[in-house]
């Protein structure tokens, strides 16, 4: 093994995983390199669901309570006490702007045979007066005594094992012929750089692995069928072009628009797109999801206990 991956179990080594098997080693970021492919916008660590009701995985309502619950891994030999902060941000493929709704402490061991240790669900209500109908929770661990690599205080879901990422959508957003969706792509570095921006279909297996969770039908959308612009561009909307390039000071934020044209969707059915932002000339360091459901599922009324 190269020497640069190896684990300092002399200290606590936090990671919130991804897959099983994942250290955070570096040969296992940024997400992107990963294979199997890794959704980085639905980090299975992260666990959503509503407290009075069921809606499919990735999906919530509105002024309705969640519970988040958070599993971390500690690598290292020592135990660590470990303190979670939990944001929530707009959708972005680079995260400039969150908004802190939630901590919490709890010790974790170190080595666990049992592992990760996961945190006692927490209750937040997405306010619809405040929260986009699409937005991303955004999970950073720190511990006591400190690492002495503790992740960038930044954001950095893509490429840092301190942070995780999962996207939510209202389940009211569906698909019926077309669907323009916007987002952030934002700058979160500590000086001006070029950023590609690019939207892709999701690879068929990360489709198949989505469509055991969401209990769905997959149907793949191509790539001709999706678009981006600015959307203060609005008279260049539906040009089929699928990629750009933006110019971005520091902490600077743009809206998009991502457009997916001539889409239709069945009942029980659902396609998934992802946006991949990436430093020119570098690996991606952000992205979301958007799913597309061809209804809103049975399930997605609310459920008492």
């Amino acid at each position: 093994m190269d020497r640069d991956d190896d684990i300092d179990t002399s200290h606590p080594w936090l990671v919130i995983p991804y897959f099983n098997g994942d250290e955070g080693r570096a040969s296992q970021r940024p997400l992107s390199k990963v294979s199997p492919p890794v959704t980085s916008w639905l980090c299975p660590s992260i666990h959503v669901q509503g407290v009075n009701y069921s809606t499919p995985p990735g999906t919530y309502l509105p002024d309705e309570p969640l519970e988040i619950s958070i599993d971390v891994d500690n690598r290292g030999v020592p135990n660590a006490q470990v303190k979670l902060q939990v944001y929530w941000s707009d959708p972005s493929t680079g995260f400039a702007s969150q908004q802190l709704i939630l901590t919490a402490s709890k010790p974790v061991a170190g080595r666990a045979v049992t592992g990760p240790t996961r945190f006692p669900p927490m209750i937040w209500t997405p306010d619809k007066a405040s929260i986009p109908p699409h937005f991303c929770l955004l999970v950073r661990a720190s511990s006591t005594p400190p690492e002495p690599d503790p992740g960038p205080l930044a954001p950095s879901p893509m490429d840092n094992r301190h942070w995780a990422q999962y996207n939510l959508q209202s389940t009211t957003l569906s698909a019926a012929g077309g669907k323009d969706f916007v987002f952030w792509a934002g700058n979160p570095a500590l000086e001006a750089g070029a950023y590609s921006v690019t939207a892709l279909p999701v690879s068929e297996q990360v489709l198949q692995q989505m469509a055991r969770v969401v209990r769905a039908e997959p149907v793949p959308v191509r790539r001709q069928q999706l678009s981006l612009h600015r959307a203060t561009d609005p008279a260049i909307r539906r040009t089929g072009e699928a990629s750009m390039v933006l110019e971005l000071a520091r902490g600077e934020r743009q809206a998009l628009v991502l457009g997916a044209h001539d889409l239709h969707l069945a009942p029980q059915q659902f396609t998934a797109v992802e946006v991949l932002q990436s430093r020119v000339g570098h690996e991606p360091t952000g992205s979301i999801g958007v799913v597309l459901f061809g209804h809103v599922h049975e399930t997605c009324g609310r459920r008492r206990r």
